[in-house]
């Protein structure tokens, strides 16, 4: 269906003296005002079942919004230099000396941000961090596919450029992907909210999880539909029975055995059928509340089970999660138990030698230097290439240089710039091998 297919009916009276009333006190909105008000609008309308918000009343509707709450909207910001702006590093690739990076037939580099937020390129995809601030980023997706799971945090901003469209979001889990030979956009949202701007229509686009839409410039298409209606009419086919060769499998259900002779008379009687079974432990999916924005509902569902049992028994991905829900929201004991819990018990693993650089930018805020240095330089010597390297080895420059001067200092920053010329922390090292 596309936009034109739906018609937008009559305001009602009470809705038409909202928009008047917002006209007159914020005069006429820019483009930005509109997407931020609509943006606001989409989130908190979509956990809604079925509900539908099209372009031309989500416009209006995000005007009166802004009137309601006041909220004044400025452009975006430009590359911050506060100490708390993002940085980020590049896994599976390199940042080039123009932003860009690249993706080929042999590697889909994955762009990590420190506030957790992952972009990961699809082959043959080329993006541009065109800048990082404190909010957020902003990327320019030059072609191919990238997905994108952004956490939610209430001050985030993130913008995605695909061709002449803009993409929105605060906290969400999309796949987008632009065709500058065609001049195509699709956008298939996961989870989340999220707006589309640009030249195709009047007013901003607002897509709700579980829909797919696709811009197509030349020819003026806007496709917006459900993501389960692509999957035909056909119902779903049952899961497949385990087989015999599957039962020794991790978690697989072993095969009924094969019909034998007649029970033993002297064997002990079988469990009673109507005997209720122990339920099963609820799937917990900690990574798709991270990405959902649920911060608190993950920590509360580790406390619920009990602290002690969710470190020593969850994955190494839930300790992930759990570990950045409770930094994000300030529960810095939390989340330092579950870092430790990672290193002790999967060592070896990227996400086990991630956690040294965590459990440093913890101890920076709460113990101090001293004990962040120590983080940060076990994990420079377990993942010297990690994707947290330059972010780690800046950090360290900037805490020899309290704590031992720029004397000190120098010679970190040397081999930072010789690793990370164009790196977040190349304009203070340069600043310190200058020093007289």
């Amino acid at each position: 269906m596309t936009l034109d297919d739906e018609k937008d009916p009559a305001l009602s009276p009470k809705a038409a003296r909202a928009i008047e009333l917002a006209r007159q006190s914020l005069g006429v909105m820019s483009p930005q005002q509109r997407v931020q008000g609509l943006l606001r609008v989409t989130e908190r309308t979509a956990r809604r079942p079925g509900f539908r918000l099209s372009p031309l009343r989500g416009g209006a509707l995000a005007l009166a919004v802004a009137a309601a709450v006041a909220v004044g909207v400025n452009g975006w910001p430009q590359r911050g230099t506060g100490s708390d702006r993002l940085s980020y590093e590049v896994e599976g690739g390199a940042v080039q000396q123009d932003g860009s990076v690249h993706a080929d037939t042999s590697s889909r580099p994955k762009v990590r941000f420190s506030d957790g937020t992952e972009v990961q390129l699809a082959e043959m995809a080329r993006a541009h961090i065109v800048s990082v601030n404190e909010q957020g980023a902003r990327v320019a997706l030059d072609r191919g596919e990238v997905h994108a799971r952004v956490v939610h945090r209430s001050e985030a901003q993130w913008l995605f450029d695909a061709g002449p469209f803009l993409v929105t979001v605060t906290g969400t889990a999309f796949a987008l992907s632009w065709t500058p030979e065609d001049e195509r956009l699709d956008l298939r949202l996961e989870n989340g909210a999220v707006v589309v701007s640009g030249p195709l229509a009047g007013e901003p686009i607002a897509v709700r999880a579980g829909q797919w839409l696709t811009l197509r410039r030349r020819t003026g298409e806007v496709l917006l539909r459900d993501l389960d209606l692509q999957k035909g009419a056909e119902a779903s086919p049952a899961p497949a029975l385990p087989s015999p060769d599957r039962a020794e499998e991790p978690g697989a259900a072993p095969a009924p055995d094969a019909p034998g002779p007649a029970a033993d008379p002297t064997a002990a009687a079988p469990a009673d059928p109507t005997a209720a079974a122990p339920a099963a432990e609820p799937r917990r999916d900690w990574a798709g509340k991270l990405a959902a924005g649920k911060l608190d509902v993950i920590v509360d569902e580790a406390q619920r089970r009990g602290l002690d049992a969710s470190l020593a028994e969850s994955s190494n991905e839930e300790l992930s999660a759990l570990a950045d829900a409770a930094r994000y929201t300030r529960r810095n004991d939390i989340a330092r138990r579950a870092l430790l819990a990672q290193r002790r018990r999967f060592p070896a693993t990227q996400r086990g030698k991630e956690a040294a650089f965590q459990l440093g930018r913890l101890a920076e805020t709460q113990e101090g230097g001293a004990a962040a240095l120590a983080w940060f330089e076990t994990y420079l010597k377990e993942a010297p290439q990690g994707a947290y390297a330059s972010e780690a080895l800046g950090r360290k420059m900037v805490i020899v240089q309290r704590l031992h001067g720029d004397a000190q200092a120098e010679a970190v920053a040397r081999a930072y710039l010789r690793r990370f010329p164009g790196g977040t922390y190349a304009q203070a090292a340069r600043a310190l091998v200058r020093t007289p």
